[in-house]
């Protein structure tokens, strides 16, 4: 009888330590581990939310559904030669039935061990309603982080970035969009190297002789010696260019004004092909 009773005795002890360590718990903050989850899980969503629910971003996602892969318009493939090896660049303009541009897409390399992807423009009237950026990033020499960054403009200017990143792109979808500071991108380098403006301007630098015949063209007089160069390659002899290989030194740095075609690509080699050159009107630089 005396062990019954003590056991019955310990076991209300127990029952009111319980009892009073939950009404403990039950007066914390509710802020307890699966709270903390469901409210940043929360968070998450109303940050992809606020972002599809935007104007600019229904209107990006109606520019991606109306894009017509064969009505664009590619750039010269432009590299540069940098203290971390060669940089790459070209742009594809889509355009839409008016024969305006509804978005910019600029493939880069950055060198070796940099950055590399493609940055998306869209447009509305020639002027920017949204951007995004997908790229690979390097940690080591073995391993990169895939990076995805969205921006909606409005009235030209940003009003939401988010950021989101993964191993690799297959498992980007499985991560959700976080807000970051504003960033503000330019459309002036994608432009100017469309129209050959700028640092993209064409100037008949020398030729390249292998089983094919190639202009090497860019900039005249760079600011350093990292210049942008491209090649366009000689499928036909024309009295211009029969010309122009014999007056190599007198002809170098000056300004052509060329046309090309694209031809190869979807897994095969890609060449800029010439189609028609002329010379520009001579400036001074």
């Amino acid at each position: 009888m005396k062990n019954t009773s003590q056991f019955l005795l310990l076991f209300v002890m127990m029952i009111s330590l319980f009892s009073c360590d939950q009404k403990e718990k039950s007066n914390e903050s509710p802020t307890t581990e699966l709270q903390d989850s469901l409210v940043t899980e929360y968070k998450k969503t109303s940050e992809d939310e606020l972002f599809a629910n935007h104007p600019n971003a229904k209107k990006m996602k109606e520019i991606e559904e109306r894009i017509d892969p064969n009505n664009r318009v590619e750039s010269l493939y432009w590299e540069k030669q940098t203290k971390n090896g060669s940089q790459f660049t070209k742009v594809a303009a889509f355009i839409n039935d008016d024969g305006q541009p509804m978005k910019i897409t600029e493939y880069f390399i950055d060198g070796n061990f940099q950055p590399q992807g493609q940055r998306h423009y869209f447009l509305e009237d020639n002027n920017m309603i949204a951007f995004k950026e997908q790229k690979d990033t390097w940690i080591d020499s073995l391993n990169t982080m895939y990076t995805e960054k969205r921006t909606i403009y409005q009235d030209n200017a940003p009003v939401l970035t988010q950021v989101r990143s993964a191993k690799s792109y297959i498992e980007i979808e499985e991560k959700k969009w976080k807000d970051i500071g504003l960033e503000h991108h330019s459309i002036e380098k994608v432009n100017n190297i469309l129209s050959g403006e700028g640092q993209f301007q064409t100037h008949f630098i020398s030729v390249i002789k292998t089983d094919q015949l190639y202009l090497l063209l860019g900039e005249a007089k760079p600011k350093t010696e990292e210049r942008y160069t491209t090649a366009v390659r000689v499928d036909e002899m024309t009295p211009f260019i029969e010309d122009l290989l014999q007056n190599l030194d007198e002809y170098k740095f000056r300004p052509v004004y060329i046309q090309f075609t694209v031809v190869g690509g979807n897994n095969t080699p890609e060449y800029r092909v010439l189609t028609d050159i002329k010379w520009k009107e001579k400036v001074k630089i």
